[in-house]
């Protein structure tokens, strides 16, 4: 009887051990998205955006910019994972950790050929400009960004750009925050709404962490978290785009 109780145990145990390993093989293989999706889902209304029917247009896309594209902060999750699920076309990731908007042109011949860009760089210039890493004038940016684009399109003449002005942040002076509009606004009004289009998510972001608090969605004073925080990011960009669509911007 007890052989009996005790071969019953093991098959068991043997049972839960291989349930266990496959849903574990089955969870490791589901995209990030998956864990970390856009906030609030993907609506009607954010589909209707440029940005999504590009996504779903089977072209091919390069992510670039810095540690908030490539994941530094959150285990490799990066802003954009929510949005993977819906781009059809291939995904290449061209970002670092610290790089500005000076490092990432002076790499551009590195970058992989895409149709389609999504270049979220500038933070690292604004919240370090007294070190002078990359640009320190709105002007110098988009000198910066000129290069970028113009050796990008040598490669893929047909290349279409998003820019992301520089991402929201905390706990900076005021200088600071003066200095990431101004950046902003020059990445604005250099975008032609063409080839090359601005996404400006801030006040998106703004509205939602003030409404629903900041821990919430911030890893620290700069980076998103790697569960909700890169959910609001994408949802922040994708809605920005439907604004803008709505709004008559492009």
């Amino acid at each position: 009887m007890n052989k009996k109780k005790n071969r019953i145990t093991v098959i068991t145990l043997i049972l839960i051990l291989v349930i266990s390993a496959g849903f574990l093989s089955y969870t490791a293989k589901r995209p990030r998205s998956f864990w970390c999706p856009v906030y609030g889902g993907m609506t009607a209304e954010l589909k209707d955006s440029g940005l999504y029917e590009d996504m779903i247009s089977g072209k091919s896309f390069c992510f670039a910019g810095d540690s908030i594209t490539y994941g530094t902060e959150t285990g490799g999750v990066t802003w954009y994972d929510p949005l993977v699920q819906y781009i059809k076309g291939d995904i290449s990731n061209f970002s670092y950790g610290g790089w500005s908007s000076e490092m990432l042109a002076s790499k551009a011949e590195e970058i992989p050929v895409a149709d389609i860009y999504v270049i979220a760089i500038g933070i690292n210039d604004v919240l370090f400009s007294d070190d002078a890493l990359g640009a320190v004038t709105p002007e110098e940016y988009i000198s910066n960004l000129e290069i970028l684009t113009d050796t990008l399109t040598a490669h893929n003449p047909d290349a279409k750009f998003y820019f992301i002005t520089p991402w929201i942040f905390f706990d900076r002076p005021a200088r600071i925050n003066e200095l990431r509009d101004a950046f902003s606004n020059a990445l604005i009004n250099w975008c032609d709404n063409s080839t090359r289009i601005c996404i400006d998510p801030y006040r998106v972001t703004l509205s939602v962490i003030e409404s629903e608090g900041r821990d919430r969605f911030m890893f620290n004073s700069f980076h998103p978290n790697g569960t909700r925080g890169v959910g609001l990011f994408s949802y922040a960009v994708l809605y920005s785009s439907h604004r803008a669509r709505i709004d008559g911007a492009y």
